[in-house]
């Protein structure tokens, strides 16, 4: 069965809303921002922030007055997903919607303050306590959006935001549901930020994927989802089609447990097929020299001396590993609108000799957007959006 995005509800440091998120893409323009929402040092404060979201505009059930930011972000990316859709949570039938997510840390600002409490006066707030359980983010949602069908929280390193798209993909290709709302999201966090500059991972001022010249990442923060359904229910309806999804097949290469795999040769053999035809390619790249190196040496590999475009998203919205959601939205839109956005930050020429695309949006027919999906300990998730 054919499975096709309807919907994209992206909230990211370009805003709320699939409109200044493509428009900030495609203009080439950074969302990369000193944090203020917790303390850093001087020198190494860029990350990509979502602004403040309108919780009585989102939440509506009584439960859900405690959500978390998180939670926050990835309904609001649920609900403008819907609206794009031209779908009302009141229409969909609660049996026959299903609902995946993927995040890398889950809940981070809260949890820290559970367990700062807990060490300092030996028993945490209990309030606080459910929303730092794994899939707070599934159950809110699911709650607020009355969805009672199948569901999954997923968690897969940087892939984690991809790992979800094909879950839903498989929910519906198999007629397991009608729809199915899928995606990632992930939140900034001052421990995850103390994690990246301990382990040198930042870059010291905005990052530049692909560039040989780069010194490190920035972190940032979103949630994206779309809608997917069976490709003859969207047409009966009248619902506007970005892309059909393909779920490619998930692999794994040799790889530490916590890092980057070291030879890019199993990684092109495994991408190779996914690539074969694709027009452009969104890449994992963030900056960090070691997986950059990687991707680079494994596309070029993979594409066999094939111009395809190379582009990133994470240079103007911070890498997290939800990120691969954002990606998968841009792919689907540059599939629809014949567009494919600049990667912000790289100096020209690109590693590998990858025609990455750089300064302004290039248009052109794109049949094939290929996502490839890479994490940590070898893992590697890639998808397809497809013209229709």
């Amino acid at each position: 069965m054919t499975v096709a995005v309807t919907g994209i509800g992206v909230v990211s440091a370009f805003g709320h809303g699939v409109e200044p998120f493509w428009r900030g893409l495609t203009a080439g323009a950074c969302g990369l921002r000193p944090i203020r929402r917790f303390e850093v040092p001087a020198g190494v404060a860029l990350g990509g922030e979502v602004p403040p979201l309108g919780r009585r505009e989102l939440v509506l059930t009584a439960i859900g007055r405690r959500i978390d930011w998180l939670s926050l972000m990835a309904l609001a990316a649920c609900r403008l997903a819907l609206v794009d859709a031209g779908l009302a949570p009141g229409t969909l039938a609660p049996a026959r919607t299903g609902l995946g997510f993927g995040s890398a840390w889950g809940n981070l600002h809260e949890t820290a303050a559970f367990l700062d409490r807990l060490f300092a006066r030996g028993q945490g707030n209990p309030f606080l306590f459910p929303n730092l359980v794994f899939n707070a983010p599934l159950s809110y949602a699911s709650i607020e959006l009355g969805i009672t069908g199948p569901t999954a929280m997923l968690s897969a390193g940087e892939a984690s935001g991809e790992a979800a798209l094909a879950w839903g993909a498989e929910q519906v290709a198999e007629g397991a549901v009608d729809v199915c709302l899928a995606g990632g999201a992930d939140e900034l966090g001052a421990v995850l930020h103390q994690v990246l500059r301990e382990g040198r991972l930042l870059a010291r001022a905005a990052p530049r994927p692909l560039d040989p010249a780069a010194d490190g990442a920035c972190p940032g923060e979103g949630a994206a989802v779309l809608v997917l359904e069976p490709l003859a229910r969207a047409r009966a309806r009248g619902g506007r089609i970005h892309a059909r999804l393909v779920a490619a097949p998930g692999f794994a290469v040799p790889a530490p447990v916590h890092g980057w795999a070291r030879d890019p040769v199993p990684l092109a053999e495994g991408l190779a097929d996914t690539l074969s035809d694709a027009d452009v390619v969104f890449a994992t790249a963030s900056g960090r020299p070691e997986l950059d190196t990687l991707e680079a040496a494994a596309l070029a590999r993979a594409l066999d001396g094939r111009r395809a475009a190379v582009t990133a998203v994470r240079g103007a919205l911070g890498d997290f590993g939800a990120a691969g959601g954002l990606a998968a939205a841009a792919a689907a839109l540059a599939v629809s609108t014949g567009v494919v956005p600049p990667t912000v930050g790289l100096v020209p020429p690109a590693r590998a000799g990858l025609d990455v695309v750089t300064g302004a949006a290039r248009p052109g027919r794109v049949r094939v957007a290929a996502v490839d999906g890479l994490a940590r300990g070898g893992l590697c998730r890639p998808l397809r959006l497809e013209a229709v």
